[in-house]
């Protein structure tokens, strides 16, 4: 047995050569070593989930590895701890090949079922994994939080979208305290004029969940099999992993396990996250959101929240639908009769022209409130943008004779009464 566990061994520092050491400790630490017979390698994973993340992520390295060390007559046989069912082989001899991949003739394909294609009308497809994203305070945790509320009683979210499926939600709120959400969630209810003791969103309380964990993959997985939720919220999802979100492997095991778990239970799932700081819009909404790019790959349906001016725009995407949007929002604040909630208002937003920039108007607006000429580090400051636009404004201000250079610095032009196109 001990020249076994030194195959394993050796078979283990080979795949430690090949991955990160942070993905070899999440895959292959877990790993029990059985024994090896009859030419075959016996290994044993936690369950099920595990089982077939390990095999989809990392069963080619894996297999290059005891084939490297073992020699290509070895097979490895992966199994769930302490069952034999759904367990996976990869086998080469000399003789033989790896078992192909199952195919079937497209017509053989199961056909289109009865489901509905939403969830929520335009905003989260059936069955979806997906994000609601955008920048910090822009109340992408009250848009999950109305969603849940209008799945768990079937009124419309944002009092329009209609929901298709009613059931209850699952919701972990990582960075609210349980008062703060009940207080939310009390608000939303009277929004939606339900009997909040009747709402069925099930709230759990563990002080942290770490999914690159299996053991907290487990009870996950645990929780929603025997909660069974229409929806699973994680908010945000930051804060329940430690993995490094710019790492492709890291983060495509992360998404593989909730992958897995949503087909597995046909739950749908929101993760709520943050879009990076300073992105150009040219660069598309869902290639903005934090981290490895896997992440927008990965998603059904994405909500967008952003700020235009003074305006909160939403808008939606999805793989196998239309998307839906701009939308436009405010946070209505807490009167007498009702707490902050996330409103839907009538009318489409106003939105700036592609390409066109704000920066003239407001460098007119400063210039005709001040009592002097202002410099370009002045302006530089007051704006909060870098040194080249700012030049680059006042360039284009003066040869349309807005503004004026004087020895101590620019003002705004006298002449310049008649309107200015800034374009």
């Amino acid at each position: 047995m001990s020249t076994e566990s030194e195959l394993w061994n050796r078979i283990l520092a080979r795949i430690a050569e090949s991955i990160t050491p942070i993905c070899f400790d999440t895959w292959f630490r877990p790993v029990s070593f059985m024994g090896c017979e009859d030419h075959t390698l016996r290994l044993s994973v936690p369950n099920e989930i595990f089982r077939q993340c390990l095999i989809e992520n990392y069963g080619g390295v894996l297999y290059q590895s005891v084939t490297a060390i073992a020699g290509s007559c070895v097979k490895v046989e992966v199994s769930t701890a302490g069952e034999d069912a759904g367990r996976d082989d990869f086998e080469r001899t000399d003789n033989e090949t790896i078992a192909p991949l199952p195919v079937v003739q497209a017509s053989a394909l199961e056909g289109p079922t009865a489901r509905p294609t939403w969830l929520v009308d335009q905003l989260w497809t059936d069955c979806a994994v997906g994000v609601i994203g955008g920048g910090p305070k822009l109340g992408k945790s009250w848009l999950a939080l109305d969603m849940a509320v209008s799945i768990a009683s079937g009124t419309p979210c944002l009092g329009t979208f209609k929901v298709h499926a009613t059931g209850p939600v699952l919701l972990y709120a990582a960075e609210d305290s349980v008062t703060a959400l009940r207080t939310r969630l009390e608000t939303l209810a009277h929004v939606h004029q339900l009997n909040f003791a009747m709402l069925d969103v099930r709230v759990i309380t563990a002080e942290s969940i770490r999914l690159d964990r299996t053991d907290d993959q487990d009870r996950l997985a645990a929780t929603v099999d025997l909660h069974r939720p229409v929806m699973l919220i994680l908010d945000p999802l930051v804060r329940v992993h430690a993995i490094d979100e710019n790492v492709a492997g890291q983060v495509a095991a992360l998404l593989g396990y909730l992958r897995a778990l949503q087909r597995k239970t046909g739950v749908a799932i929101c993760l709520v996250h943050h879009v990076r700081k300073n992105v150009s819009p040219a660069t598309g909404a869902g290639y903005s959101l934090r981290g490895s790019s896997d992440l927008y790959a990965w998603l059904d349906s994405f909500l967008y929240l952003r700020k235009n001016h003074d305006q909160l725009i939403l808008s939606a995407e999805h793989r196998s639908a239309p998307g839906a949007g701009p939308f436009l929002l405010e946070l209505a604040k807490p009167q007498a009769n009702a707490g902050a909630h996330l409103k839907l208002l009538s009318g489409a937003p106003s939105e700036t022209k592609p390409g066109s920039d704000t920066l003239p108007e407001r460098i007119l607006q400063l210039l005709s409130g001040a009592l002097e000429p202002m410099t370009v580090e002045t302006l530089r400051q007051h704006l909060q943008v870098r040194n080249q636009r700012v030049v680059e404004a006042l360039r284009q201000l003066s040869s349309q004779g807005a503004i004026q250079r004087l020895a101590r610095g620019y003002t705004r032009a006298v002449q310049s009464a008649l309107p200015i196109k800034l374009s």
